[in-house]
């Protein structure tokens, strides 16, 4: 703390007041996570707005923006857009699109910002997320030994008597432990390249041994398929790349048929599953049914929760047979985007991973599992277009960069764009 401190008294260029701002940013990151999932979205757009205007013309998006990227999530958003007109609803569809496409472009000019600051001023803004992360995981510890006190006073008691009260109050943070499970390894990257070896190993298995004591069953998987990865990366970039190409092409490609051959090995009964893992495999392999009816297009953007049901059986009596998303993020957009959407897709994911491939080797290790990570837990858990969870996976990219060392000098050494 006492390092941001004197960095606010020594503060002289516009990049070294965004490295502050960037700092603030990192601090609140993981807290809103935690706490205020919902919050996470004002912070993106507030810290965005405020460093434009820090740094004027020479921050304008079309300058500095990655142009790869830009055009990737660009022509996906659009599509988005264009599938809208299909859509049981049209109007809020386009609406979402929009949202949607402003939100990844903001992501992307915040990412390109934070390319833009020097080893010193990186080394002052992810000290800012160092601590936020610290903080965070003393609220965890502290919620889950005394019975949920923060959440409590934030969000009001549950009944202690009720049944399942316990699932209900670890549920609450659910959300949280999924961007603790993201955001811990930007931080593993950030404490190698600072020479922190050791706590670098270590922070992964440790916050892991905290995820276990949630009821995230989707956090749990994958952030052990994250560790998994990270180990496997390790053997050389041939590895990552395996792994990356394997899960990428599976998840988005193949994801139908996995669904239906889940279906067709009963795991909906399973009984070594919970329940909420059988309703998910149940309606899995009905959203694959109607992805195998309007393959090319889909059905339209947003519209998972109107897709017709007729003929099909509910999971139990007083279930949907699909709730307003299917809780699959490759699954949602096949159903709604159709394979040109899931094509589109593909190719964004590759595309970052060329970008995670040509990282020095700690931060490409960490970068890779990071995307694991996440794609395991956007395929069991939450609508892949919700804000909140669009921004945090934009917002862990964005301290991804902060944490990798840059040069001393980044803004005379990056190239435009």
């Amino acid at each position: 703390m006492s390092v941001l401190l004197e960095s606010l008294a020594g503060a002289r260029s516009r990049h070294d007041h965004l490295a502050l701002v960037l700092s603030l940013f990192g601090l609140l990151l993981p807290l809103l996570g935690l706490l205020a999932s919902k919050a996470v979205v004002p912070l993106v757009l507030a810290t965005a707005g405020l460093a434009a205007v820090l740094l004027g013309g020479r921050a304008l998006p079309w300058r500095i923006m990655d142009r790869p990227v830009t055009l990737g999530f660009g022509l996906l958003a659009l599509w988005c857009l264009v599938a809208s007109l299909w859509s049981f609803a049209p109007g809020e569809a386009v609406t979402l699109a929009l949202r949607v496409g402003v939100l990844l472009l903001v992501l992307i000019y915040l990412c390109a910002l934070a390319a833009s600051l020097d080893q010193r001023q990186r080394r002052v803004a992810a000290l800012g997320f160092a601590f936020g992360m610290a903080l965070t995981v003393v609220l965890v510890v502290v919620e889950f030994s005394f019975g949920f006190p923060v959440s409590s006073a934030l969000k009001g008691d549950l009944d202690r008597t009720a049944f399942n009260y316990e699932y209900h109050a670890y549920s609450r943070l659910n959300r949280g432990i999924s961007a603790l499970a993201i955001l811990v390894w930007p931080l593993a990257a950030l404490c190698w390249f600072r020479g922190w070896r050791v706590p670098a190993l270590a922070l992964p298995p440790a916050l892991f041994a905290l995820v276990m004591a949630s009821q995230s069953s989707a956090t749990l998987l994958g952030f052990g398929l994250g560790i998994l990865t990270a180990a496997i990366a390790a053997l050389g970039r041939w590895a990552g790349r395996l792994v990356l190409t394997l899960a990428v092409a599976g998840a988005l490609l193949a994801s139908p048929g996995i669904a239906k051959l889940m279906k067709q090995a009963e795991l909906d009964k399973a009984s070594f599953l919970g329940e909420t893992a059988n309703f998910r495999v149940h309606i899995w392999g009905f959203v694959a049914d109607r992805i195998l009816e309007r393959p090319a297009f889909g059905w339209g953007f947003d519209s998972s929760g109107s897709i017709p049901t007729e003929g099909a059986t509910p999971f139990r009596a007083d279930k949907e047979v699909i709730p307003s998303h299917p809780h699959n993020g490759p699954l949602q957009i096949l159903l709604e985007l159709g394979y040109v959407g899931g094509a589109l897709t593909v190719a964004v994911l590759f595309l970052l991973g060329r970008k995670l491939d040509g990282l020095p080797a700690p931060g490409r290790l960490c970068g890779q599992a990071m995307l694991i990570t996440v794609l395991v837990i956007a395929s069991s858990a939450y609508s892949i277009w919700q804000s909140h969870w669009l921004t945090m996976m934009g917002a862990a990219a964005l301290i991804l960069v902060l944490a990798l060392p840059g040069s001393p000098d980044q803004r005379k050494t990056a190239p435009p764009g």
